[in-house]
């Protein structure tokens, strides 16, 4: 699998809704559905934000606005023209997506300033062979994904309830794939993610939490933590 490094940063989402320069983005309109009569959000980030974007047709595209549909696992943008479209997957190879300075500000610690998304994990159960999904970390050894969703429900009818209407739920997915594409749905606490290793790695997985003082709750401690433990 090809390593993609993933450099911290923090844009102005306000430049978010901006023209992008001189780039010619593959893509169709973007589809105008309204929302506003279900709860929740089918987005990653309600925000527009900063994203770079490595295409087979075109190279590496930067500071492109966007917004990750992910119900429907798309990437929104503004093109050149300031029209919103959806890009075609079938040209893109990678993104790099910023989170919403807000989100930074108030969010856990520890939480990623740029996630890395990529296609080609179809043999990942509930991924499609074109769906994006969040790389935290990569390697010879162990990859770790995360699959984001916003599943559209109808709560069911009660007395809090009397009309209900659809909602948008966020769902999020971690897996854990070994050399050998054997998957394994893992929770993010250090304890499951070390007995999901290998048993000949277990050891070295906890050598390498203790000596670096990691929480595995954290999404830069995850990252840390795989990057020990492919290179030992």
């Amino acid at each position: 699998m090809k390593k993609i490094l993933l450099v911290g940063g923090l844009f102005c989402s306000q430049l978010a809704v901006a023209q992008i320069s001189n780039i010619d983005m593959n893509g169709a309109p973007a589809r105008i559905t309204s929302y506003t009569e279900i709860d929740g959000s089918p987005y990653l980030f309600d925000e527009w934000a900063r994203a770079d974007i490595g295409t087979t047709n075109a190279g590496l595209k930067e500071n492109v606005a966007y917004k990750f549909n992910v119900h429907d696992n798309e990437l929104e943008v503004i093109n050149e023209a300031g029209n919103k479209i959806f890009l075609n997957k079938d040209y893109v190879e990678y993104a790099i997506l910023e989170r919403p300075s807000i989100l930074l500000a108030n969010g856990t610690p520890g939480m990623l300033t740029r996630l890395l998304v990529k296609k080609g994990f179809d043999f990942v159960p509930g991924v499609g062979p074109k769906d994006f999904v969040n790389v935290i970390a990569e390697g010879s050894k162990y990859t770790l994904i995360r699959r984001f969703y916003s599943d559209l429900v109808t709560p069911p009818k009660n007395s809090y309830a009397p009309t209900p209407g659809r909602m948008f739920v966020f769902e999020e997915t971690y897996y854990l794939i070994d050399s050998d594409e054997n998957v394994e749905s893992v929770r993010t606490r250090t304890n499951n993610l070390i007995k999901s290793l290998r048993e000949e790695d277990q050891e070295k997985g906890k050598a390498i939490v203790k000596d670096n003082k990691l929480d595995l709750g954290r999404e830069d401690h995850m990252v840390i933590f795989f990057q020990k433990l492919n290179e030992a």
